[in-house]
């Protein structure tokens, strides 16, 4: 074999590689799917919790009452003419349970009044509750908090949902649940939207985004 043969061999088997290693990152070849996640990426780290003293530690979902304050939260009974139950579908390990959230109802009055509907924190907690409530086995190694400088009457009547005395001065995470990590560290926040539909909408993109990254701190990823 003569040596410009060798040479253009030598270069060819080079560059061929190269050739197909640019093409695959410039058209995304044998790249994975995406992951979506559903809630909105905290842009700097925030620490909401202290971390454990220990490895280990629980994922934390976590809600945190607005600055301006939510008196609706605080109060014992709920918004008059609210329904009795408030009924969301979850998955519990591998079957789907339907979980009744039961809500004392109004006194009734001598007129119909209309339907008042829920606090931002009233759905936050129900939210919460839900979500807890749905991850069967799952339970212990997530706790649902409410961080907030007193004590939410309304949270006695949601028994999965423990408070932790703060002031959080996070304009980004108040009215907002957040997902905070086993070093408490919150990663994700979502906004709180009035209606039953759009809670269980909320519920499924936290629980979602929630067991995705349960499975990857398990794994080791």
């Amino acid at each position: 074999m003569s040596s410009r043969k060798f040479l253009a061999l030598f270069l060819l088997c080079a560059l061929v590689p190269l050739a197909a290693a640019w093409a695959s990152l410039r058209f995304g070849w044998f790249s994975a799917a995406p992951t979506v996640n559903h809630g909105e990426w905290l842009t700097q780290e925030l620490r909401l919790l202290p971390a454990p003293e220990r490895g280990g530690g629980q994922w934390h979902l976590v809600y945190v009452p607005a600055a301006e304050g939510e008196p609706a939260c605080a109060e014992a009974s709920a918004a008059p003419g609210r329904a009795a139950d408030a009924v969301a579908r979850v998955e519990a390990g591998d079957r789907a349970a339907t979980v009744a959230m039961q809500v004392p109802p109004a006194r009734p009055a001598a007129d119909p009044a209309p339907t008042a509907p829920a606090s931002r924190c009233e759905q936050a907690l129900l939210i919460l509750q839900q979500l807890h409530v749905g991850l069967g086995r799952r339970q212990t190694r997530v706790q649902a908090l409410v961080l907030a400088a007193e004590n939410p009457a309304a949270r006695a009547r949601y028994p999965h949902i423990e408070w932790q005395a703060a002031q959080v001065s996070e304009a980004a995470v108040q009215g907002r649940i957040v997902l905070v990590d086993p070093r408490g560290l919150a990663l994700l926040r979502y906004a709180v939207e009035p209606g039953p539909e759009q809670a269980q909408r909320v519920a499924g993109d936290i629980r979602s985004d929630l067991l995705r990254l349960m499975n990857y701190d398990r794994s080791g990823v």
